[in-house]
């Protein structure tokens, strides 16, 4: 199989695969407590109101946990998003098992984010990418372009016709294909540990990556199943979810 999406704790998950067996970590992790609470999704109106994200913050002992476990796993690349204060303890936990190195810090530029509501300071207008790499050469597929991506923060709808996003922290899916396609080769596999709505996941089947993706919470887990099954069969999340027919489904038959 070319992808699955596993319901269960990462946490419990990783310490299982053997050394080096994946190609990549690709992930987003839960934001810190600092940023978790500043995160906030603002809905539209007059009268602007927010909304606590629902799933908890990664805690020190998680991060020092997983990071460990990347450097462990992955044969060449780890990427993760997070807030740029967490730059350095993501990096110290990658290191902490002496089989990764730190490569560079990368920024997801959004020119369309949200401005500070507030307005009594600056508004943050990028995410963090930490790249780690594998003790050894590393190699990717981008020569000398910068390690900084600009996407738009509202393009979610993409080909699945659901008409927003599928998960809080969803990123577009067009920063992934960026990120897959500069940092991997095809048949390749790459891991998300904490692959949400199944972004990644829909970038790898899309440019012929392998994936897995590991999932926590059981409704994500399920929605990032039916999305890369619809992107196996070439549809959008909306048009599998219907029951349409595909060139596949004739084939079968």
């Amino acid at each position: 199989m070319r992808w699955c999406v596993v319901h269960g704790d990462c946490l419990q998950i990783l310490p299982f695969l053997p050394a080096r067996s994946v190609d990549h970590v690709v992930t987003d992790p839960p934001y810190e407590a600092e940023a978790h609470t500043l995160q906030r999704h603002v809905r539209g109106g007059r009268a602007c109101k927010v909304e606590p994200l629902t799933f908890e913050p990664i805690t020190d002992e998680d991060r020092a946990s997983v990071g460990d476990q990347f450097g462990r796993l992955a044969r060449r690349w780890s990427l993760v998003f997070c807030q740029i204060e967490a730059l350095q303890a993501w990096r110290l936990a990658f290191e902490h098992g002496e089989m990764a190195r730190y490569t560079r810090s990368c920024i997801w530029d959004k020119p369309d984010s949200t401005p500070q509501l507030s307005g009594d300071r600056p508004g943050t207008g990028y995410e963090a990418i930490l790249a780690m790499h594998a003790v050894g050469r590393s190699r990717w597929n981008g020569g000398g372009k910068r390690g900084v991506f600009t996407h738009s923060t509202k393009e979610f709808v993409n080909r699945d016709g659901i008409g927003g996003r599928l998960h809080p922290s969803q990123k577009p899916i067009t920063l992934m294909l960026e990120l897959v396609q500069l940092f991997t080769d095809p048949g390749e596999l790459v891991i998300d540990p904490y692959c949400g709505s199944g972004t990644t996941g829909a970038a790898c089947v899309r440019t012929g990556r392998r994936f897995i993706g590991i999932e926590k919470d059981a409704a994500w887990a399920r929605t990032a199943t039916e999305r890369l099954e619809a992107e196996s069969r070439d549809q959008g999340l909306a048009e599998y979810r219907s029951g349409q027919t595909t060139i596949f489904d004739k084939v079968k038959s």
